[in-house]
């Protein structure tokens, strides 16, 4: 069901990711080789999940401003799940694109995956906490606004 993102699909995954972390940002460009997307049998976007590592995530870092606001979370060895969307939750979509970044994690040598989601996101965290990933650390990290926010952790399946 999930995969790394193929060319016809990479437009869709990058517009369902922006609508959920873009916020006021709109859509901009994404990185394929650095997203993982769900999609069903006639090839329509289910899901996405972005990754990200020392050499990037699946959005290109932001300019401006908001490059100088931005406080990055402690440095990993692990993959870091930059997001995860979803046309419609409680479908396995989830899940699945867990499971394929587990198996890109391995593929590049990664010990883990981690994520890091706000502390105001209790639906975020019960789905993450549901599939194994324990809290590492908290802090302010991200963008002033975004508050507290939690660094989670599994080790790659």
């Amino acid at each position: 069901m999930a995969s790394p993102i193929p060319a016809h699909a990479l437009e869709d995954a990058a517009a369902l990711w922006w609508r959920h972390f873009g916020g006021w940002g709109g859509v901009g460009p994404c990185r394929a080789e650095r997203g993982v997307v769900a999609l069903d049998d006639a090839g329509r976007v289910l899901g996405v999940a972005g990754l990200r590592d020392a050499g990037g995530g699946f959005a290109p870092e932001r300019g401006g401003l908001l490059r100088h606001l931005f406080r990055a979370a402690p440095p990993t060895g692990d993959l870091v799940v930059d997001g995860i969307a979803v046309v419609q939750g409680r479908r396995g979509i989830g899940r699945a694109l867990l499971a394929e970044a587990d198996r890109q994690a391995v593929l590049r040598g990664r010990p883990g995956l981690r994520v890091e989601v706000r502390a105001s996101n209790a639906p975020a965290r019960a789905f993450y906490a549901a599939t194994g990933f324990h809290e590492e650390t908290r802090g302010r990290f991200g963008l002033p606004w975004w508050g507290q926010v939690l660094v989670l952790r599994r080790d790659a399946a």
